[in-house]
């Protein structure tokens, strides 16, 4: 018994030409949850901040079967245009707990090195559908990303879909 996910991310909230096996019949909305331009192609302010460089954002949607919420739970794969390398060499885990009088107290720190190189994405890589069909993930871009598009694919078995989203 299988089961189809058809993602579609083109522009805006939109259905995909629904697509049909053995009594399946799987359409998907999907959303940026942003403004669009005139072109339909959404717009995410990055908003830096002293304590991390990334804006984080969720992408929403809705996959249905017949209609309604397929069961049980399918999975959809994300992906991004853009992804980014760690320069940081090292970073430091403090560990803490509170002494008798209630106040904080660094108990330990540990330093740690060799991350250099290192790829990160700028999206969660799968997701699973919930609850109305709803299906979610989150974005990350950094900064030094503003001026770009980031094309996001949504993808289940040999169904892709996509939305672009201009970084400001």
């Amino acid at each position: 018994m299988k089961r189809l996910l058809v993602l579609l991310t083109l522009v805006g909230v939109a259905c995909s030409t629904p697509v049909s096996y053995e009594g399946y019949n799987y359409t998907l909305s999907i959303d940026g949850r942003l403004d669009t331009t005139s072109d339909g192609l959404y717009e995410l302010t990055l908003n830096p901040s002293d304590n991390s460089i990334q804006t984080i954002h969720r992408v929403t949607g809705q996959l249905l079967n017949n209609g309604e919420e397929p069961y049980p739970p399918q999975p959809v794969s994300w992906e991004s245009s853009h992804e980014w390398i760690l320069s940081d060499t090292a970073y430091s885990v403090v560990r803490r707990t509170i002494n008798v009088l209630g106040e904080w107290v660094v108990v330990d720190t540990i330093n740690v090195a060799g991350f250099s190189g290192e790829t990160v994405p700028t999206i969660n890589g799968y997701s699973i559908s919930g609850t109305g069909g709803e299906i979610n993930t989150v974005i990350a871009p950094i900064t030094e990303m503003r001026g770009d598009t980031m094309t996001v694919r949504a993808s289940y078995k040999e169904l892709t879909e996509y939305i672009e989203i201009i970084l400001k």
